[in-house]
C-alpha cells in the first residue's frame, strides 16, 4: 500500500509539474516568441560578423613579418609599379583581376569554386537540408579558406588567396560513374604556374584535389624545401540544437601508418602540434565533415592544429585551424595528390574509403578502459543497417533493436530475478542474523556468506544483466546522436529523432540547485522518468535487501527525477529507447515473476539445497578468509602468516 502511495505521489507531483509549466509558457509564449525569434536573428548576424572579422583579422596578421602584401599592402594602395614587383615578384600581375565563379556538381554535391585564390567558395550537399528545410551549405568562402605561402627571394612569402587564378576549361555536370576536371591556374611567366586541379566522380563524396608548381624552381630559393598551407574554417550552424551540435564537433587527425586522434571537445580553446606527419586532416560536425588526404601522407611533423568557440554564440559551431607544411623538392614539377571528402558521417560509407576516417565518428569514450565498447557499437550499427535495408520506420527499428536485445538477454534476465527471489524468501532469516550480530559486522557477513552457501544462493547473481546491459547502453548514448540515419526522421511526435522533443517551450530558466538552464520540457524524457520510477518500484518490492539500507531507499526514485534534466536535451531517439527499456523490462519482470517463479518451489529448492550444501568455491573461500583476517586485526590478533 505504501508503495502505491509512493507511486502516486510521484505521478501526481510530475503531473503538477507539466501543468505548471504548461501554463507558465502558454501565458508568455505569444509575448515572447516574436521577441525571442528577432534577439535570436540579431544575435546570429552580430556573431556571424564578428566570426568573419576574426577570420579576417587572423588571416592578415598571419606571418605578418614574412608575408608580402599583408594587410595594408596591395595593388591598389602600391605607389608604383617597382614597389609592387619589390612586393610580389614575379606574381604581381596576377594580384588584380575580377572574380568569377565556376560551377562543378554532381549526383550529391554542388560545388561552386572561385578564380579569387583559385578555391572552393562554397559546398552545397544536395541530399540534405539545414534543421529549417533550407538547402545545406556546409560552409562558404567567408567561413572556410585554404591557400598555400609560396617563398619568393628576400626570406619573404606571397599567399595563394591574393591572387587571381585562370580557369582551364568549363564547370560541369557529372553523374553515375563517369567523372570530369575542372582546374584553375594562376600563371607567372612563361611555363610557371601554380595550378589546383578539381575531379568530381558522379555519385561519390570524394574530390580529387591536384596542385602543381610548374617551373617555380626558379622563383623559389634553391635553399627552400617546404611550402606551408593555412586551413581555416567556421562551422556553419545547420541543426536545430547547437549545443549538441557543438558537443559531437572537433576536430581529428591521423598520423601517418599510425592512429587516429582528436582534439578535445569541451575546452573554449585548445592548441596541438603534432610530433610526427599526418595523412588526413577532418574537420568534424555533429552529422558531416570535411576532411583532407594527402595520398602521400605528408603533411609534415609540427603541424599546427587549433580548435575555438564561443559557449553562448549562435553563429557558428567552432572554428577549426590547421597551419602545416608540405615537402618541396625544387623541381621543374613538383606535384601533390591531395583528396577532399565533403559529405555525412556515414559509418559505412567512410569505412568504404579503406583510410580509417570512419574513426571521427565517436562511438566510445575516450578513457582506454572503456574503449572497447566501440565494439559494441559497431554491432549496434550492424544490426540497425539490417534492419534499415527492409525500410521501416526508425521508431520502429529502435523498437524491434530493444525487443531484440530483451530475447537475448532473457536467460540471464530470469535468472537475475529468480536470484532475488530466493533472496526474499531469506530475508527473515538474515533478518535474524543481522538482529543477533548488529554489534558485529563482520561475524554477520560471515554468517551472511554461510546461509548463501548453504541455501544456493548468490548474492550477486542479480547484477549480471546489470553488468552486461551497461556498456550496450553506453553504446547507445554514443550512438544515437552521431548516427546520419535518424537525422529530420520522424516519429510519433517527435519531428526529428536526432533533436529533442520538445512539446512545451518557454523562456530559458536556470534550475536552483542544479544549475541546469532549460526553455522546453521533452516528452519522451518525462515518460522515461514516469516509467524508471515505476521500475524502480517494482525492483523495490521484489528485492528484499532495500529494507537493510533505509538511507538508501529513496535514491532509485531520486536518479531518474535527476537525469530528467539532463536528458532533456538529449536526442529523442535515446530518451525514447531508454523508455522502451524501461517499458519492457516491467513488462519481462511482471512476466517472469507472474508465470516462472513459484515460491514454494523455490522453497523447497533452498530447503534441499541447505541439506546438501555445495563445497564453498575458492572465491568464497577466499573471502571468508579475508573476513577473518579483519576481524582479528579489529580485536587485536595476531597477523596471520602469509
Amino acid at each position: 500500500m505504501k508503495n502505491k502511495e509512493t507511486i502516486f505521489g510521484w505521478v501526481l507531483m510530475i503531473l503538477l509539474m507539466i501543468g505548471y509549466f504548461t501554463y507558465t509558457a502558454r501565458k508568455v509564449k505569444e509575448d515572447q516568441k516574436v521577441k525571442q525569434e528577432q534577439l535570436r536573428t540579431e544575435k546570429i548576424e552580430k556573431d556571424k560578423a564578428k566570426a568573419l572579422q576574426q577570420a579576417l583579422n587572423a588571416a592578415n596578421a598571419s606571418d605578418t613579418s614574412k608575408t608580402a602584401g599583408g594587410a595594408g599592402a596591395s595593388f591598389t594602395s602600391a605607389k608604383d609599379s617597382s614597389v609592387v614587383t619589390a612586393q610580389f615578384g614575379a606574381f604581381a600581375g596576377a594580384l588584380k583581376g575580377e572574380e568569377k565563379l565556376f560551377v562543378i556538381e554532381n549526383d550529391l554535391q554542388k560545388i561552386t569554386l572561385t578564380s579569387k585564390g583559385g578555391q572552393i567558395k562554397s559546398v552545397e550537399l544536395k541530399k540534405f537540408k539545414t534543421w529549417d528545410k533550407k538547402p545545406l551549405i556546409l560552409f562558404t568562402d567567408k567561413t572556410n579558406s585554404i591557400s598555400y605561402q609560396i617563398p619568393i627571394e628576400n626570406n619573404q612569402f606571397v599567399d595563394t588567396k591574393q591572387f587571381f587564378f585562370e580557369p582551364v576549361g568549363d564547370g560541369f555536370v557529372v553523374s553515375g560513374d563517369s567523372s570530369k576536371t575542372f582546374a584553375m591556374r594562376l600563371t607567372v611567366g612563361e611555363g610557371k604556374y601554380i595550378e589546383q586541379k578539381f575531379t568530381l566522380k558522379g555519385n561519390s563524396y570524394l574530390l580529387n584535389y591536384d596542385v602543381s608548381l610548374v617551373g617555380l624552381n626558379s622563383i623559389i630559393p634553391s635553399n627552400n624545401n617546404f611550402i606551408s598551407v593555412n586551413w581555416d574554417n567556421y562551422l556553419n550552424n545547420v541543426e536545430h540544437n547547437i549545443t549538441l551540435e557543438r558537443r559531437y564537433s572537433s576536430l581529428y587527425f591521423k598520423y601517418n601508418k599510425s592512429d587516429v586522434s582528436h582534439i578535445g571537445e569541451d575546452k573554449p580553446d585548445e592548441e596541438l602540434i603534432t610530433e610526427a606527419p599526418l595523412e588526413w586532416i577532418s574537420y568534424k560536425q555533429q552529422f558531416f565533415n570535411t576532411t583532407l588526404f594527402s595520398s602521400a601522407g605528408d603533411f609534415h611533423t609540427g603541424c599546427k592544429l587549433k580548435s575555438h568557440f564561443q559557449k553562448d554564440s549562435l553563429g557558428y559551431v567552432k572554428q577549426f585551424t590547421s597551419k602545416f607544411t608540405i615537402p618541396y623538392n625544387n623541381t621543374g614539377n613538383q606535384v601533390y595528390n591531395f583528396q577532399y571528402y565533403i559529405g555525412p558521417n556515414s559509418y559505412n560509407g567512410l569505412a568504404s574509403i579503406n583510410k580509417n576516417v570512419e574513426s571521427i565518428i565517436k562511438l566510445s569514450p575516450d578513457f582506454w578502459l572503456f574503449s572497447w565498447i566501440r565494439y559494441i557499437t559497431r554491432f549496434i550499427i550492424w544490426v540497425f543497417s539490417w534492419f534499415n535495408s527492409v525500410n521501416l520506420n526508425y521508431g520502429i527499428i529502435i523498437l524491434l533493436m530493444t525487443i531484440l536485445l530483451k530475447v537475448v538477454l532473457h536467460p540471464l534476465t530470469a535468472k537475475s530475478i529468480e536470484s532475488s527471489a530466493k533472496m526474499k524468501i531469506l530475508a527473515p532469516e538474515l533478518a535474524a542474523l543481522k538482529e543477533k550480530y548488529a554489534d558485529d559486522q563482520t561475524k554477520f557477513g560471515q554468517e551472511q556468506m554461510k546461509l548463501y552457501n548453504r541455501a544456493g544462493v548468490s548474492p550477486f547473481g542479480g547484477c549480471l544483466p546489470l553488468l552486461i546491459q551497461m556498456p550496450i547502453l553506453m553504446a547507445m548514448y554514443y550512438f544515437f546522436p552521431t548516427s546520419i540515419e535518424l537525422r529530420q526522421q520522424p516519429f510519433l511526435w517527435a519531428t526529428d529523432l536526432s533533436s529533442y522533443d520538445s512539446i512545451v517551450s518557454f523562456s530559458a530558466t536556470t534550475l536552483p540547485i542544479i544549475g541546469s538552464t532549460f526553455n522546453h520540457i521533452s516528452l519522451f524524457t518525462i515518460l522515461m522518468t514516469i516509467t524508471s520510477i515505476g521500475q524502480a518500484v517494482m525492483n523495490n518490492q521484489l528485492n528484499s535487501m532495500n529494507n537493510q539500507q533505509p538511507g538508501m531507499k529513496y535514491m532509485p526514485y531520486f536518479m531518474p527525477l535527476l537525469l530528467m534534466f539532463m536528458f532533456n536535451d538529449f536526442p529523442a531517439a535515446l530518451t525514447y529507447y531508454y523508455l522502451l527499456q524501461n517499458l519492457l523490462g516491467m513488462a519481462h519482470q511482471w512476466i517472469i515473476q507472474k508465470f516462472f517463479i513459484n515460491d514454494a518451489k523455490l522453497r523447497k529448492q533452498i530447503e534441499e539445497n541447505k541439506k546438501n550444501p555445495k563445497p564453498v568455491s575458492s572465491w568464497q573461500k577466499k573471502l571468508a578468509d579475508m573476513q577473518k583476517q579483519n576481524e582479528q586485526r579489529a580485536s587485536g590478533g595476531a597477523r596471520p602468516k602469509k
